[in-house]
């Protein structure tokens, strides 16, 4: 296989698709690898409350008391809905997400003054159930599943951290599917309604033909940027990219000519792709023939690398992509010491002089 590449490289110096390394078209360079394995993803945590603090879907236990008399107590059960709003009969609704309890006493407390349903009450809230978020986190992780978040802290980071990080093969982008949600008729969330306050809307939705609404965040990219929000919802989907790049293919002058796997995350140039292989089998060897599909069907671009020039100036080595070949020819120099090294064995049956 290999020995057929290297005749296609000899004979692609007549190619439309030939170019040397010093002035190969930008269209034909790489950029450096991107590892997600190293990105800081603390900027990918949305800024959240603590663990006191109320969110949406929480159910509290409010206890209003208009007097002294403990008979006059009565106990509310409430729900916390998705605009993070709770209805009270009488009083109407207050914004308590994002509050912890006893805030939420007191703006309680003033919007029943305020209703003029009751004079001078004491009121107490007390968070009687948390509601968590179910998230599915699949794709390069370490351990894909269904894990349930805080609605405090749901966001992309704590998600990956759910599934105990990133694995060796993560990409660099991840895709998070939320939920579209709608509510039919703006009802209150009580406890002990028989119905469910929000629906999610269906694949047949006119809204969103897949009930979901995506976005994609590039690990690397991200974690250098500040200002964005990366939440996911109840009910996501949260995908990280797998890679599995075709291998790379080293042959000619080198000492394990074979096969490789490409790095994932790393850079690879021809100078490591050459390591890889163990090193040059001979010491005159010069001429790299780098052979990288394109596009289009069945064409590929051959670029010729100095090695020497690849040693001294990063242009000449240049990096290289999934499904390159590396080839490093002979020359007259290398078969004339090849030749010399058979001589050599063949008259006083010593070990070659190179």
């Amino acid at each position: 296989m290999l020995a057929t590449l290297a005749m296609l490289a000899l004979s692609g110096c007549q190619s439309p698709n030939f170019y040397y390394a010093h002035s190969m078209p930008k269209s034909l360079r790489l950029a450096p690898q991107a590892n997600a394995q190293e990105s800081d993803l603390t900027n990918l945590a949305s800024a959240t409350g603590g663990s006191d603090t109320i969110g949406p879907g929480d159910l509290l236990e409010v206890t209003f008391s208009p007097s002294l008399n403990p008979d006059d107590q009565y106990k509310l059960p409430v729900r916390v809905h998705d605009d993070g709003t709770a209805y009270f009969p009488n009083i109407g609704k207050i914004k308590l997400a994002g509050h912890e309890p006893q805030a939420a006493e007191s703006l309680i407390r003033i919007q029943s003054i305020n209703s003029e349903f009751y004079k001078n009450p004491t009121v107490s809230v007390e968070v009687t159930g948390r509601k968590v978020n179910r998230v599915r986190v699949l794709g390069a992780v370490k351990e894909p599943g269904l894990y349930e978040l805080s609605p405090n802290a749901s966001d992309l980071v704590s998600a990956i951290a759910a599934a105990k990080g990133l694995a060796e093969n993560a990409g660099e982008n991840v895709e998070v599917k939320n939920p579209v949600r709608y509510n039919p008729n703006d009802r209150p969330a009580v406890v002990g309604d028989p119905q469910v306050p929000y629906t999610t809307v269906s694949a047949d939705s006119s809204n969103n033909q897949s009930g979901m609404r995506a976005y994609t965040v590039s690990l690397t990219s991200a974690s250098t940027s500040t200002g964005n929000r990366y939440t996911v919802e109840d009910g996501a989907v949260v995908m990280v990219e797998k890679r599995d790049p075709a291998p790379i293919q080293v042959g000619g002058l080198v000492k394990k000519a074979d096969t490789y796997d490409f790095p994932i995350g790393k850079t690879l140039t021809v100078l490591g792709a050459i390591q890889m292989a163990g090193g040059i089998s001979n010491q005159l060897a010069d001429k790299v023939y780098v052979i990288r599909p394109l596009v289009q069907p069945d064409q590929k671009a051959r670029v010729q690398v100095s090695l020497r020039r690849a040693k001294k100036h990063s242009e000449e080595d240049i990096i290289l992509g999934p499904g390159d070949i590396v080839l490093v020819e002979p020359s007259p120099g290398t078969v004339l010491m090849e030749a010399l090294q058979y001589i050599r064995i063949g008259v006083t049956g010593s070990a070659p002089l190179f």
